[in-house]
């Protein structure tokens, strides 16, 4: 029992790791669940029990291995402010007992950091507890409604067609593009016309923000029953499940469709648990997992997705998209009718690839937020985002051409922004936001063997799938009023209906700024 109390510290140090991040990196609580630090603290608790080995390897002694597992624990896993703390602490307790009894052993150190590492982990351990005890645990089944009178299979079709659902984020409408950014986006438009699609040319997203944007369009429904039981709640993790075990998932599958999913690199969309992940690192880190190594020690391994592993950074980001483009007219292959969903996160920043295709690196920390609207520089995100919205025209084009070619049974595609770029968007001002800019959405479909001029031109995404299954599959689902939605941050469920408001185009100075 005794020898267990030369690896009490280094074990508590490694569990209390991802505990201490979490706490102190401030936006932690909104984005990410709590459950999601229990591979971190595996991992380090691991690593932990790894460093001991090799120091008693090497030192042929279980405490000064301890010793030495415990201090490479702290060196590498915690936040410099917390790492240099424990340091000073340790030390001026090690000073005092030489004072006191005239020598320091390793007892001494081994019992000094036994009761640091108590005192430490305890406390951030009771602020965590205090986070989380508060939380609105609301569960995604009761977030959403399930949706009634659809069929329980489709043994009467002869034959079925994959569903491609590819969210391009942030892609705005050619009419607000070109009001509104000088930029005319109509001979990509003529171009998905020549393919057989139909271009929805006056529609509009339904919500401001991805989570809920998708939430609804695979949900088909409005969110009111999350806004009630969310209430004034500023997290987003809660919610998550409606997008990733959503109305339009379990129906699909229902009917014997087998789900693909496409890694995003954004936890919400990266939904791994379907028939098929496509990603292109066999090990990509989840959203948390991100701080835990860039804000600590363990940054010195940048440049690991060599091996395998996704490293968060423009490198990694870019790759992601590419990959998602190439591989989506690759799983045509697979047997089977298949929803397909890829969420690409462009042209959305960061802004990784200019107008060809070469990469970009930002001048600022790997963040999916826009560098340059942040610095004020209006005009430079502006110019990075059409830049990247003309990169992702040509890769499109060449996706559906291959997705078409490769396919037996002419599929259905829906090609979708989830909400228009927000250049001139303030996430907490309805006064502040170009709504025009926002609301205003790619929104095109390829649907064999359905009347072109049958598709309504304001068809929003949360009748997509309401129209697509009364089209091919016989359902009698009523098409919704378009409604349009706005929250903030702060009270990011209770929406403002905006309906009516989002169709002037923003005023400007003389740079065509608004």
């Amino acid at each position: 029992m005794k020898k267990l109390t030369y690896l009490l510290h280094g074990l508590l140090f490694a569990a209390g790791s991802a505990v201490i991040i979490y706490v102190t990196k401030s936006d932690s609580i909104i984005f990410i669940p709590p459950s999601d630090i229990l591979y971190p603290i595996i991992f380090s608790v691991v690593v932990f029990l790894l460093f001991v080995l090799i120091g008693y390897l090497l030192a042929r002694s279980l405490e000064v291995a301890g010793l030495m597992a415990s201090f490479l624990v702290l060196g590498f896993f915690y936040i410099w402010p917390v790492f240099v703390g424990i340091l000073l602490i340790t030390l001026i307790c090690l000073l005092l007992i030489r004072i006191i009894f005239k020598r320091v052993g390793f007892g001494n150190i081994t019992l000094t950091l036994n009761a640091i590492s108590i005192v430490v982990v305890c406390y951030y351990l009771f602020q965590f507890i205090s986070l989380i005890v508060v939380l609105p645990w609301a569960s995604y089944q009761t977030t959403t409604q399930p949706i009634r009178d659809i069929p329980g299979s489709l043994s009467s079709m002869k034959a079925t067609p994959d569903i491609y659902y590819i969210i391009l984020d942030g892609y705005g409408r050619a009419d607000m593009l070109l009001a509104v950014h000088s930029f005319n986006n109509s001979a990509f438009l003529e171009a998905l016309e020549q393919r057989g699609f139909t271009v929805a040319s006056r529609s509009q997203a339904n919500y401001t923000r991805t989570l809920l944007s998708l939430s609804s369009s695979l949900n088909m429904q409005y969110l009111d029953t999350m806004s009630s039981m969310m209430g004034d709640s500023y997290l987003w993790w809660p919610v998550a499940g409606t997008l990733q075990h959503s109305e339009v998932r379990k129906i699909l599958q229902d009917w014997g469709y087998k789900t693909v999913f496409f890694a995003s690199g954004w936890d919400y969309t990266d939904i791994r648990d379907g028939d098929y992940y496509e990603a292109p690192y066999p090990v990509m880190l989840k959203n948390f997992e991100n701080p835990f190594l860039n804000f600590t020690n363990l940054s010195i391994l940048r440049g690991i997705d060599r091996l395998g592993i996704a490293w968060p950074s423009y490198d990694t980001h870019r790759q992601i998209i590419l990959y998602s483009f190439n591989m989506l007219p690759e799983v045509a292959a697979i047997p089977g009718p298949k929803f397909v969903f890829a969420h690409i996160v462009a042209p959305h920043p960061p802004y990784v690839f200019d107008r060809t295709g070469n990469p970009v690196y930002p001048d600022y920390p790997y963040s999916l937020v826009d560098p340059y609207k942040l610095r004020g520089d209006i005009l430079e995100s502006r110019n990075s985002y059409l830049d990247q919205l003309m990169f992702i025209n040509q890769e499109i084009l060449t996706t559906i051409d291959g997705i078409r070619a490769n396919s037996n049974i002419p599929p259905i595609i829906i090609l979708q922004a989830d909400h228009g770029p927000g250049i001139f968007f303030d996430y907490n001002s309805i006064e502040n936001s170009c709504l025009y800019e926002r609301f205003s959405i790619l929104n095109a479909y390829y649907l064999p063997g359905v009347e072109r001029n049958s598709v309504p031109m304001d068809l929003s995404p949360v009748n997509s799938f309401r129209f697509i299954f009364n089209q091919y599959f016989q359902t009698k689902l009523e098409i919704l009023p378009n409604r349009l939605y706005f929250s903030t941050n702060v009270n990011y469920y209770q929406f403002t209906d905006v309906t009516g408001q989002t169709q002037s185009t923003c005023k400007t100075n003389s740079d065509g700024l608004p």
